[in-house]
């Protein structure tokens, strides 16, 4: 009984302590992007969104030549098509990319 009770008192303290792993599609990343003094430019926030979307572990889903740039205040929203949610709304992944430093954030998408 008192071994039974200590086994299940350390496999408990096991779980509580391994790392939890989750798989959420839309977590809040932070990329620095190596960009000069200047602001960044449309054409500069599609390149590094291309650059971000291509070095995701889910690469193949994104269509970039969907790839939309749009102006959102102090930054560019950049939309791209995924071809894993055709059918269902909805179906594009957004991020930001700051225009005066160029990091890239994720946003949700409604």
């Amino acid at each position: 009984m008192k071994n039974t009770f200590l086994l299940g008192f350390l496999l408990l303290a096991a779980a509580c302590t391994s790392p939890q792993q989750t798989t959420t599609a839309e977590t809040q990343t932070t990329t620095q992007e190596p960009v000069g003094a200047a602001a960044v430019s449309e054409t500069q926030a599609a390149t590094i969104a291309t650059r971000y979307f291509r070095s995701q572990p889910d690469s193949a889903v994104y269509q970039l030549n969907t790839l939309q740039v749009m102006e959102a205040g102090p930054h560019w929203q950049v939309l791209v098509k995924r071809s894993d949610r055709v059918g269902r709304m909805p179906d594009n992944s957004a991020i930001e990319v700051d225009k005066q430093t160029g990091a890239v954030s994720t946003v949700m998408v409604k």
